[in-house]
């Protein structure tokens, strides 16, 4: 319970919902629902943790194939008719290029990149509006893959964070991938979703005993056997 300074009550505390991220199956499913030209988008998203203003804003001058980076400079504005600044100063990164995201990017470049340099566009060459994707090419596929009613673009995002930290990616780096300005928000919203620690606890003691074990006043190791054993 939260105090109130001014009352003297206590308050209920605020609780954020618990995110249930999409697993790879939910991915890969919605990928296959979306119109061929925009697979790609939905693995790019998933596979670089990206808001849907940077995913549209992407050109093929943001990829760097040879060096397995996409540099992050701007966001679409919501009509789809201008480039602006990303949405804070940490939101301009370089992320790692997976394999998987570098694979389709590579179809989309071959196959529907624009003259203008952006990889996503519709049929007629232009940008996507942020709601028009959502409206016609993203809900329509979430509802064809089956996926849980209100998936939205921002879950591709939760997607991507949980796979880093199920990985052992710290928070700090989960934050500057996602160009988060602090960690904070990535403990407070996917906290609960990170790894048991207790196991890794047990390991790094057990193994700094392996590798070094106490030294007796002799000067002689004790087996670390002998302390399991007793």
């Amino acid at each position: 319970m939260a105090h109130n300074p001014v009352s003297g009550l206590s308050l209920p505390r605020s609780e954020r919902e618990r995110i249930v991220p999409l697993t790879i199956a939910h991915v890969s499913a919605l990928a296959d629902a979306a119109p061929e030209r925009c697979r790609a988008m939905v693995i790019t998203q998933a596979g670089l943790g990206l808001r849907v203003g940077e995913l549209l804003a992407l050109r093929i001058r943001d990829v760097d194939f040879l060096h397995r980076t996409v540099r992050i400079e701007r966001q679409l504005s919501r009509d789809g008719k201008a480039l602006l600044a990303p949405k804070t100063p940490r939101s301009r990164r370089t992320l790692p290029l997976p394999n998987v995201v570098a694979e389709a990017l590579a179809v989309q470049v071959g196959q529907f990149a624009s003259p203008d340099g952006y990889l996503f566009t519709t049929s007629r060459g232009n940008p996507y509006p942020q709601l028009d994707y959502v409206r016609r090419v993203f809900r329509p596929a979430v509802a064809r893959a089956g996926l849980p009613v209100g998936t939205t673009t921002h879950d591709l995002r939760h997607h991507y964070a949980s796979v880093l930290l199920g990985a052992g990616e710290s928070v700090v780096a989960v934050a500057e991938r996602l160009g988060h300005e602090n960690a904070t928000l990535v403990l407070t919203t996917y906290g609960h979703l990170l790894p048991d620690s207790e196991d890794r606890t047990r390991r790094a003691i057990d193994q700094a005993w392996l590798s070094d074990g106490p030294e007796t006043d002799g000067g002689d190791h004790r087996q670390t056997s002998f302390l399991v054993s007793n």
